[in-house]
């Protein structure tokens, strides 16, 4: 082949390759899948509709991501992308109150208080692309491009398509050092569906679905990680809803899922992706370094934006999927200047009881209730505190009382209700709210029946009581003593 020709494809090779931007030695894609759970998604792998993702993880690390409390998906994302804790980033709850109009509206970026991974690439000057993570509207300035949880409306699989289709263009478009690619139809699929076996094939085909396009970003020369926020009680009928507020969240497990390249730094918990990522891409991990530096970037308005949802169509969403109850306030209080939400300082209030920090839940407990006199969540949760501490127990009965009264289907509300009754020998009342507390094969309500129906003197009940739940569970050899004889 003529020299002069081999110069030609060299000058061709080189102008293509420029104008797609040089490609960074070290690039990092990560999927977030809201919700994924390994005992799911190891049966899909094992029978072959994740042929894809069982060769990602035959090639890598699979592993186990511990979540935070509580583990909501705001929250918990949020504390992958910073680092740090919900207490120290300031994102609590799904939605915030719109400081212009007062209006309920999906939770925003400028609620955050510490930098964001793409915040620290930024400030290292390596390219970032984010796309349909949760708080990211408005998108902040980067070095890059955000496409913001808001810009991609639609349903779970609408979603699902938009989200992919925008982030592959734009990893194979600019080569971006990091892609954060989420992903919420796992999680949707998990509150509606997945339990139900009428909706199993569709469930598979999403997750077929998934897993094609998992195999797509793959095949982009950038080391894969994949993670969940946490993972998802999919087949196990834990008796209480998977769409309702009160519960929505005791769907979830603890353990999400996490897939990293073989080698890659050591990652047990949510707050530990950022530094993780930090260090597949050669950069120094210490998030709090970043945070001493930062300074927050007005939104990107330079970008023509993409059609957004409204918030009100959000809104709905959230509480289709049990986020949000349909009885809360959907805008602040006449006299209340401020963003956050009742379910904001409830969740506050509940990170820092795990932390012992009691006076403090307990403050922000009654913020909650301040802002919402009718939230039977931060009646149930400040009532739990207070009879956990021992103290105020008047106010601790009559908060229970209340909450009950709001919604009264909470068996676990009742069951604890009819044990604070057995304490005070109400036989009788604590009786009533076992058996309104009674849902299916429970062992543990059979028992407590039963000890209601002994303390009323009523020994052949509370025999047929015990045995059903020694059928229910054997293994009650303290039980087996309360037998009357």
């Amino acid at each position: 082949m003529p020299r002069r020709f081999l110069f030609v494809i060299f000058l061709t090779l080189l102008a293509c390759h420029q104008a797609n931007g040089p490609v960074p030695e070290k690039r990092v894609i990560f999927i977030g899948l809201d919700g994924a759970d390994w005992q799911f998604l190891d049966r899909y792998m094992a029978e072959g509709t994740m042929p894809n993702l069982a060769r990602i993880v035959q090639a890598g690390e699979k592993r186990v991501l511990l979540t935070q409390h509580p583990p909501l998906s705001p929250l918990v994302w949020t504390t992958m992308m910073t680092g740090v804790s919900p207490l120290e980033h300031r994102i609590l709850d799904f939605t915030r109150f719109n400081p212009a109009t007062g209006e309920k509206e999906p939770i925003t970026s400028d609620e955050r208080r510490v930098p964001a991974i793409w915040n620290m690439l930024t400030e290292k000057g390596q390219r970032v692309d984010v796309f349909g993570m949760w708080a990211t509207y408005p998108p902040e300035k980067v070095n890059g491009t955000i496409v913001s949880d808001r810009e991609v409306a639609g349903n779970y699989l609408e979603q699902t398509e938009k989200v992919h289709r925008l982030a592959l263009a734009s990893i194979r478009r600019d080569h971006p050092n990091l892609a954060i690619v989420y992903f919420q139809g796992t999680d949707v699929i998990g509150h509606l569906y997945a339990s139900k076996p009428e909706h199993a094939e569709d469930v598979r085909r999403y997750f077929a679905r998934i897993d094609a396009i998992l195999g797509e970003y793959a095949r982009e020369h950038a080391q894969l990680v994949i993670a969940s926020d946490h993972g998802f009680e999919w087949e196990k009928a834990i008796g209480v809803s998977s769409t309702a507020v009160a519960t929505a969240a005791k769907w979830h497990r603890d353990q999400g899922i996490l897939v990293v390249p073989r080698g890659a730094p050591a990652c047990a918990r949510v707050d530990g992706i950022t530094p993780m990522l930090l260090g597949m891409l050669g950069l120094p991990g210490d998030v709090a370094a970043y945070q001493r530096a930062w300074r927050r970037a007005r939104a990107d308005e330079t970008s023509a934006p993409l059609q957004q949802q409204k918030p009100s169509e959000a809104i709905a969403n959230l509480k289709a999927l049990g986020y949000i109850g349909s009885s809360e306030a959907s805008h602040a209080p006449a006299a209340y200047k401020g963003t956050r939400t009742a379910a904001s300082y409830d969740n506050e209030a509940l990170i820092l009881r795990e932390l012992g920090r009691n006076d403090e839940a307990i403050k922000a407990f009654d913020m909650a209730l301040q802002i919402d006199p009718h939230s039977a969540s931060a009646m149930w949760n400040l009532s739990d505190l207070l009879h956990r501490q021992h103290v105020d127990l008047a106010r601790a009965d009559r908060l229970l009382d209340e909450a009950i009264a709001i919604d009264p289907g909470q068996s676990h509300w009742l069951a604890m209700r009819g044990r604070y009754r057995m304490e005070k020998h109400d036989c009788r009342g604590a009786l009533d709210d076992f058996q309104r507390a009674l849902a299916g094969d429970d062992a543990v309500l059979y028992a407590s029946i039963g000890a209601a129906e002994l303390c009323l003197g009523e020994e052949r009940e509370a025999r047929a009581a015990f045995e059903k739940s020694l059928a229910i569970d054997p293994n009650q050899p303290q039980l087996r003593k309360l037998l009357p004889r």
